[in-house]
């Protein structure tokens, strides 16, 4: 009896399981989920010089504002696009915040890019000092 055939229909069947197994690639890139404050189309590599610039003023790390998946999610990683933390919620009015103070007092527009991090006259540091909470001492001295 001849084996040839067999072996063949065997690599063939091997060949078309693993095509069938192999998940199609998206059509097109998933954009950010959730941003209120931040524009849409900011790209990868400048979302994280922002948040890393945040974690630094604050003194904090990402799961400050940001919480880790539902238990029963494998694996367990942080949820960026989840506002389950109130904190997060804080974190988007102060850059409202900052912004409007930028544009009304010194004619910043803030558009989240590379030359934001460096050109806003008011930033997190300006009150949180790298605290996560700012003191509630005064800023500046009290002249009598």
């Amino acid at each position: 009896m001849n084996k040839k055939p067999f072996v063949y229909i065997g690599i063939a069947l091997f060949i078309t399981a693993g095509i069938a197994a192999t998940p199609t690639p998206p059509d097109k890139k998933e954009g950010w989920k959730n941003l209120k404050v931040i524009p849409k189309n900011i790209d990868e590599d400048q979302m994280e010089r922002v948040m890393y610039k945040y974690t630094k003023q604050l003194g904090v790390t990402c799961v400050f504002c940001h919480s880790y998946t539902k238990p029963g999610i494998s694996p367990t990683r942080v949820d960026f696009p989840s506002d389950e933390k109130p904190e997060k919620r804080t974190a988007r009015e102060m850059m409202r915040m900052t912004d409007k103070i930028n544009r009304k007092y010194f004619g910043y527009k803030n558009d989240y890019g590379f030359n934001s991090l460096s050109e806003s006259v008011i930033t997190c540091t300006t009150c949180h000092r790298g605290i996560p909470k700012p003191s509630n001492q005064r800023l500046f001295f009290n002249e009598h």
